[in-house]
Order: structure tokens, then sequence, then C-alpha cells
């Protein structure tokens, strides 16, 4: 593990003791910390005290769809703090009161010392070149490969690729000493040394895939066993991403996981209507802990359906446009194209584009409120920026309720009551608090 500075140091000391005695951190020394954190929270390079919540990084955070899960769905402390690239979605994450540090997350260092005490990692890439409404570069056999031989790169360079798979260029087995001072040893008996590679030479590995954005699933290696070897307390991560992605990348990030001595993943597909939701998202889930619990594997059955009217408040038989005036089919009698739908089932997936959505009768437009209650936010949730920006936030986040089934199992919660507690509130649905159609299963 890398060590502060002795300036560092000191200002650390200073600051725990006054936190141990109930007090604020010290004027004199919060910018020393601030400085050394940055940018993280200054008071994570702290070691967490009793009865402390536990810290987590949120990767692609957004505005918020995880963070809510966790606190608003599952009502579960913890010390969060989340990246994104985009303005807007960290502006609309912040005035929920989420932390938010806005920035592009392959420029950070995943062994920054002021992460020395973190405890979970979660982790959503875009997903735009696995989805169909994508180019679906991502699903191109040569950036399959690329990424595949990137994501196997991680455990070597991290120190937790197994002895028997390494030699040196006698073609011998390397011995490490768990000591070596360049910082190079291994981590434990059966792990070869590091390779010596940077982080940034693992990310450039994946740089010719033929979209930049394929190259982020890297990242979810990278975080969680990168801070494994600076010897976090890491203990799970969870990640989100089109149903899309193909098994083989899957399979690769298993096998790093399995590799460094995670000893529990299992991934998903999960709709979103299934599960209470007025609209549909079809997304595959990954959990990866490493030590195995059997609450790890809690999940929730189906849930009641609920449709885009009664969660919009409109009566039944309305029918919503989202692609304009379109030829009419003389067979059907409706517009070619699929253009339209019928708001009494769950709507379709929102996209960016959704801000042209008509109500039939009338030419009413969704307002970015009902965008967000569309995906499982409250109405008052707080979107920030224009309206083209807030529905493709919408269209992007992880929804909550979908979050708080997800962690459910690693963070503890009464998912099962929980979600249908949060649900029924949020879409006045009576039925959501009966117990009679679901059960927890492991």
């Amino acid at each position: 593990m890398r060590t502060l500075p002795p300036k560092v140091q000191t200002a650390v000391h200073v600051a725990t003791l006054a936190r141990k005695a109930g007090l604020p951190i010290p004027a004199k020394v919060l910018p020393v910390l601030e400085e050394a954190a940055a940018p993280w929270p200054a008071e994570w390079l702290l070691a967490p005290l009793p009865g402390d919540p536990i810290r987590v990084v949120e990767l692609f955070a957004g505005p918020g769809g995880w963070s809510e899960g966790i606190a608003a769905v599952l009502g579960v402390a913890v010390d969060s703090c989340g990246v994104d690239i985009s303005p807007d979605a960290c502006a609309t994450a912040r005035k929920a009161g989420h932390r938010r540090i806005c920035a592009d997350i392959t420029t950070l260092d995943p062994e920054h010392i002021a992460l020395r005490h973190t405890v979970a990692v979660i982790i959503s890439p875009p997903c735009p070149t696995f989805s169909p409404g994508g180019k679906l570069s991502g699903l191109e056999q040569g950036n399959i490969q690329i990424l595949g031989d990137a994501i196997a790169y991680v455990g070597e360079t991290a120190g937790f690729i197994p002895m028997e798979w390494h030699h040196n260029d006698e073609g011998d087995e390397c011995e490490c000493d768990p000591d070596d001072p360049d910082g190079k040893g291994c981590h434990g008996d059966g792990f070869a040394p590091r390779s010596g590679a940077t982080w940034d030479e693992v990310r450039e590995m994946a740089a010719d895939v033929s979209d930049p954005r394929i190259a982020l699933m890297l990242e979810v290696a990278i975080w969680p066993i990168a801070l494994q070897a600076a010897g976090a307390p890491i203990r799970w991560m969870a990640m989100e991403q089109s149903s899309n992605l193909p098994e083989e990348i899957i399979s690769d990030l298993t096998i790093e996981f399995q590799c460094a001595e995670w000893h529990y993943t299992s991934h998903e597909i999960m709709e979103a209507a299934d599960y209470g939701l007025p609209s549909r998202r079809k997304r595959v889930y990954m959990i990866a802990a490493r030590w195995y619990s059997p609450t790890v594997t809690r999940c929730i059955r189906p849930l009641p359906a609920t449709t885009m009217a009664q969660a919009l408040g409109w009566g039944p038989g309305e029918r919503v446009n989202t692609r304009g005036h379109r030829p009419i089919d003389p067979k059907t009698g409706r517009a070619k194209g699929g253009n339209s739908f019928s708001a009494d089932g769950p709507s379709w997936c929102l996209t960016g584009k959704s801000r042209t959505w008509k109500r039939e009768s009338d030419g009413y437009r969704l307002t970015e409120a009902e965008a967000g209650l569309l995906v499982g936010f409250r109405r008052s949730y707080p979107w920030q920026g224009s309206r083209t920006s807030a529905f493709q936030q919408a269209a992007d986040v992880v929804s909550p309720v979908m979050a708080a089934i997800v962690l459910s199992g690693v963070l503890g919660g009464l998912g099962e009551a929980l979600v249908r507690d949060y649900l029924a509130q949020l879409y006045d649905m009576d039925d959501m608090l009966s117990p009679d159609d679901y059960e927890l299963v492991s």
C-alpha cells in the first residue's frame, strides 16, 4: 500500500483525534487533507471510526440511480462518492444530495491513497455500443477480442495471476518477495509479482477498439481489482450494462475476479417492467464478492405490473405517439414504423428522444418529472440542464428500484418489503404492498 507523506500523516493524525472527540476537522489541517485527497473527499484519508457507514465508489454514476436505490429505497446509509463526465448529470445528483466528481474516469488513479478504505465499487459503463439502440460496434468480434485481451491483463498488472501461470524469460516459474520495496511483490502465497505496467498502460491496450466507449468496460475489472491490490478492504462490486453485452466479455470479467480470489460472481438479465416499473428496460446486472455469503444471492421474484397510465394518472385507452405522423398501413390501420404504443401497459424503453413523445388524444408531451417517474424516481427529483439533457439522463440512468433489488443482498436490506413500499408510494398502488405473489429466493 502507498504511504502518506509525513506532512499528510500528521494532518491525518490531528484530524482523526478531532473526529474521535466529536469535533470537526481543524481548519489548519483541512487544506493539507484536501490537496492530498483530491479529487476525492478529504475525510477519506482518515480511517473510518466504529459505526461509520461503508465507503462506496460509484463510477459512471450519472444523476443518481444507484445512489437513490441505496438511500431512498433501501434506506441504507453509505459514504458514497460518484464520478461522471456529464456536468448536467453531476448537477442533478448534487441537487438531490449525492456527492459527485465531474471527471473522465479513465484519468483517475484507482489506487489513489484516498481510496484505501473503500469497501465497494458500483460501475455502469455507457451502453450504446452494445445496445440495439446504438450501432452495435461492441458486438464486433475484433472489438471483443481487443477488450478481452486487455481485461485478461488486469490480474497480471495487479499481482493476482496464479504463480503456476507465470514464468520468467527462461521459462522457469518466478519467485516473488512479498516485502519487495519496489511494490512489485506478491499479494500472498500463490500469486506472481505485479507486471510493473501502469493502469494507463493497461487502458492503452484497449485503445484500438473502433469506439472508445467500448473500452470503458475495462474499468469494470480495473477498479475493484486495483483497489484490492492497493490493500483496500474491498468486499464487492456491482455492474449494470446493456443486456446485449457479449457473454465472452462477462466470462473474461468473471475469470479475472475468480483468479483474484473473488469467491462469488453472478450475472442476470432483468427486465424492469417485471419488477413493478411502468417502463421497459432490459439490462444485465453483475455482482462479484470476495467472500461468499448466501445473502449475496438474494433476489426478488417479479412484482405486479404497473402501466404507464397508472403511473402518470392517465385514463384508460390512451396511446403514445413516438415518431410523429407516419404513413398508415392499410392492413393494420396503424402508422407504419411502429411509432405508437398503448399506455395501458409499460411504456417502451425511454431514450433521449422520448422528449418528443406525445399523448395521441391531445398532443400532451411528457415532462422531465414524468420521464423520471417512469424509470422509478420521485416526481420531485431535481433534474438539471435542458429538457434534452434531462430526458437523456432519465434514459441512461439505472432505475433506483432495480438498483435496490440488485444491491439488497450485499447491503443486507429487507429488499422485497422496501421495494414494494417504495413502488406503492411512488405509483399510489396498494396491491404492491401485498406479499402474496412474491417470495425471497436464494
